[in-house]
């Protein structure tokens, strides 16, 4: 998958669309699920190891369900470009190309081993890092963002498998599917803040306002 994207995605999807698909949800979701954190203040209120803890028990849940959700809208913008895929391999393509996301699981366990209460508590005076700490820990951002576009360009090879068009079909697929989960969340985060406002907690809502835009940028890989 790694550097044949297209022929692996094929012979999955032609023999069992479904290998290996919770491990690649768990890797998926763990992932996700730290990136989250880091907008949403969890470990300053139940402390870092139970945040991590929580992320490793929901994490196979969190990327199946998203695996699923965007798997569907993809199929459903996809029929602009006239895609041709079934669910099972419109998923199996997207679970994937998560992949080199194994490389991100890897860094984000040496983060949590060095840097786990600065990435997850914010700028505190007391936690800041200086000379050779600052260095390791840009080039690990830096393997995280590889990581992270080398997925991206495995899922638009294996999407424009499944769907039998064109890589050029497949970004345009991508884009609009992306713009249609970024509406719907939208209205769902402003329904939010709006039972928030009416529950009387303006600091909550500002909370949550501020962390909109990092959390849905996390959320769609």
């Amino acid at each position: 998958m790694w550097v044949s994207p297209r022929a692996t995605i094929r012979n999955i999807v032609l023999h069992n669309s479904k290998k290996c698909l919770w491990i690649l949800a768990f890797i998926y979701g763990f992932a996700s699920l730290l990136n989250t954190f880091q907008s949403v203040p969890i470990a300053t209120q139940i402390g870092l190891l139970p945040m991590v803890l929580v992320a490793v028990v929901l994490a196979t849940f969190w990327g199946y369900i998203f695996f699923s959700v965007w798997s569907w809208v993809v199929l459903f913008t996809g029929k602009l470009f006239k895609g041709k895929a079934t669910f099972s391999a419109a998923r199996a393509a997207y679970a994937w190309s998560c992949v080199p996301l194994l490389g991100n699981f890897v860094l984000w366990i040496f983060l949590i081993i060095f840097y786990g209460n600065l990435l997850f508590y914010g700028p505190q005076p007391h936690l800041m890092l200086s000379g050779p700490a600052v260095t390791i820990l840009f080039i690990i951002l830096i393997g995280k963002l590889v990581f992270a576009i080398w997925s991206i360009i495995l899922y638009l090879q294996a999407l424009a498998e499944v769907q039998r068009y064109s890589v050029l079909r497949s970004i345009g697929n991508v884009i609009v599917a992306a713009i249609v989960m970024g509406v719907v969340f939208a209205i769902l985060w402003t329904l939010l803040l709006l039972l928030m406002a009416s529950g009387g907690s303006p600091a909550a809502t500002a909370s949550v306002d501020c962390n909109f835009t990092d959390w849905l940028v996390q959320l769609i890989k």
